[in-house]
């Protein structure tokens, strides 16, 4: 892969634990040796910054210029859902759906049946690096 892929990793923050962004954050920094990542605004309230603002920010920015989303299952989302919907529906992009091996995921994703969507388990976050490696190689592969 000569070209940065640009990578939007998706997941739940309102009612995340300090641990599990912490998580997402480290992983994302492991990420961004081989990729973009695209950040999402965070949920902490500013000054002057709107519903309006981090919506359009996170679907029109992020989803909206990602090779590939990870979307990180491990706790319920209205607004994950939201994204990977934008990301497989209606950009036709890959989504690599993941959780945690005893984590509860609705049936609803993993009913999810097509080409540009994959779900996996993982024991350790660290784990999925190697699938976005993975599936970056594949989307280099597929635009040759």
């Amino acid at each position: 892969m000569t070209r940065k892929y640009k990578v939007y990793i998706g997941c739940s923050l309102t009612y995340a634990t300090p641990e599990f962004r912490q998580a997402v954050e480290d992983f994302k920094d492991t990420l961004r040796t081989f990729c973009q990542v695209l950040d999402f605004m965070g949920i902490e309230k500013k000054p002057g910054r709107t519903a309006e603002d981090i919506y359009l920010h996170d679907i029109k920015h992020c989803v909206g210029k990602a090779d590939l989303m990870v979307a990180i299952c491990d706790q319920p989302s209205t607004g994950l859902g939201y994204e990977m919907a934008t990301q497989i529906e209606m950009r036709g992009k890959p989504v690599l759906a993941v959780a945690q091996t005893d984590s509860l995921v609705s049936d609803l994703i993993l009913g999810i049946n097509g080409t540009n969507f994959e779900f996996r388990r993982y024991g350790n976050l660290t784990e999925v690096t190697a699938w976005v490696k993975k599936a970056l190689e594949s989307i280099a592969l597929q635009a040759a």
